[in-house]
């Protein structure tokens, strides 16, 4: 009787230890494009760079738009919206249910308050939850750095970028949210982005976004 009692006991699967939301995904195996089929991802010029130039074979539906932000996310009127036409992202949700949500935004904040930054951002993950199956996995991308050039002077400093992304960090931690460390991606040695990859100091150069995507599928999250 013990022994039928321990082996049923060793049958049953380990406990998952409880994930660590305040660490950025760490790098595991590299998926294939297929991860993003039926993702959505949010996010401002460099989502549409990504759109436009990373070359993922998936089925992506991207709301996006130049100079959006965390607040304006949830409040534009001109996504592309699955079933066509444009509207708003939460009108674009309720039509279509996605395997995964990727959120980049915070660029156009840099700057700005990081407190208001913060509840922009809780607010958008609150409006997705509302509209996406319960539990629906979301990916928060970090701000890629800036090169020095394009800090010096200007609110996109070094300073400001870590500023957000560290915001973006305690959304994460407080909304269960995935967090992808993409200024380690772009970063040099001096924490500046390098001026040979970015045309203006802020974007990256188009052979850039297939990078991104790599590392990116290189960090992903398996749900039990």
């Amino acid at each position: 009787m013990v022994s039928l009692f321990l082996n049923a006991y060793r049958a049953l699967p380990p406990v998952p230890p409880a994930y660590d939301y305040t660490r950025p995904v760490p790098a595991g195996e590299q998926q294939g494009d297929g991860w993003f089929d039926d993702s959505a991802f949010i996010g401002h010029s460099l989502i549409e760079g990504f759109e436009g130039f990373s070359k993922v074979d998936a089925n992506i539906h991207y709301f996006c738009d130049t100079g959006l932000s965390a607040k304006g996310a949830a409040s534009y009127s001109g996504f592309a919206l699955p079933d066509g036409g444009a509207g708003t992202l939460e009108e674009g949700l309720s039509q279509r249910e996605f395997s995964k949500i990727y959120i980049m935004l915070g660029v156009n904040e840099v700057g700005g308050s990081r407190e208001r930054f913060k509840e922009n951002m809780i607010s958008l993950i609150r409006l997705i939850r509302d509209n996406q199956p319960e539990g629906i996995p979301i990916y928060i991308l970090e701000l890629t750095p800036t090169t020095r050039e394009r800090a010096d002077g200007s609110p996109f400093t070094r300073e400001n970028v870590e500023k957000m992304n560290g915001a973006l960090a305690e959304v994460c931690e407080e909304e269960k949210c995935y967090l992808v460390d993409l200024w380690s991606c772009f970063a040099g040695q001096d924490g500046y982005l390098p001026a040979e990859i970015s045309g203006d100091g802020v974007h990256l150069k188009a052979p850039q976004y297939r990078v991104m995507a790599d590392y990116i599928l290189a960090r992903t999250v398996d749900e039990i």
